[in-house]
């Protein structure tokens, strides 16, 4: 369960580094800004998707644990 808490924090720290000015898109944009953004999603993104991968490793694991 302590794995699932520490996942859970990092998902946190992660959220908390961008702002929504980074990951969403505004009206003005420049070519600069609109490869920022994508940059930035594209970031977080993939932190989030390999967190939530590392937690369904760690539930089926459990759960095979407890069989």
């Amino acid at each position: 369960m302590n794995a699932l808490v520490g996942i859970k924090q990092t998902r946190n720290r992660i959220l908390k580094q961008y702002t929504v000015g980074d990951i969403v898109p505004a009206d003005d944009w420049s070519l600069e800004q609109s490869l920022d953004t994508a940059w930035n999603r594209a970031k977080i993104m993939d932190s989030l998707e390999r967190l939530d991968r590392r937690k369904e490793r760690l539930v089926k694991d459990a759960l095979k644990g407890g069989e």
